[in-house]
């Protein structure tokens, strides 16, 4: 089942926040906003950021599963959250309701709505996370609103997609991204800019094997 919710804005990104289509057309928002994130996102910054393999990870929005094995191909021990449960990891946890930090790197697709990127990195900053890893449209800091969050806490990071992912599955992705890194070390105030490509996963297709068989361990782990 879906759950259709109508606005006024435009494109993908818009359509992942429950806006219209390109054209005018009107979209259906995934139900509970669940838009899985393709694995090789994952992968790619794995590649380009090798220091964040074999830590202890949390994933506070992990829905099925999927990305948070491409982090344990790396070695991590990932403990997947989230609000609502879909077969992998401990349901029922709002990040923003948790007091206390699960891990120190934080890595995860937060919602595009309502502005909770910049809630997840206001709380994970107040909760003293180490590090932290959204990824978010590409042109995420450019609204004049979130210049304050940036004097407060620069991200350390930011490593743009060559590609579109497609959050959707229809094979017409229109969403720029990029990864945003923000460091409790880093005091700059400027980002680091990067260009990622798009990764091979032909040789990862254990990757996109059932999550659920992992389910107990992630929920031990979780508690």
């Amino acid at each position: 089942m879906r759950v259709a919710k109508r606005t006024t804005k435009a494109g993908l990104g818009a359509a992942m926040a429950g806006g219209k289509m390109g054209g005018g057309k009107q979209s259906e928002r995934h139900e509970h906003d669940f838009y899985p994130t393709p694995p090789e996102v994952f992968e790619a910054l794995f590649r380009r950021m090798p220091h964040l393999r074999g830590r202890k990870v949390w994933d506070p929005c992990c829905g099925d599963g999927v990305t948070d094995r491409v982090m344990e191909f790396h070695g991590c021990k990932v403990i997947g959250t989230d609000l609502i449960y879909r077969g992998y990891g401990m349901g029922g946890v709002n990040f923003l309701s948790q007091v206390k930090p699960r891990a120190g790197l934080l890595i995860t697709n937060p919602p595009f709505d309502d502005d909770f990127p910049a809630a997840f990195v206001e709380h994970a900053m107040r909760m003293h996370v180490d590090e932290i890893w959204l990824l978010l449209k590409s042109t995420w800091q450019h609204a004049s609103t979130r210049l304050s969050l940036r004097r407060r806490h620069c991200p350390a990071w930011k490593l743009e997609l060559a590609w579109r992912p497609d959050f959707n599955g229809k094979g017409n992705p229109t969403m720029e991204c990029a990864w945003f890194g923000w460091a409790r070390d880093w005091s700059q105030s400027f980002t680091k800019l990067d260009v990622i490509e798009r990764p091979n996963m032909n040789s990862l297709d254990l990757l996109m094997a059932p999550a659920a068989a992992n389910d107990e361990t992630t929920q031990k782990q979780a508690g």
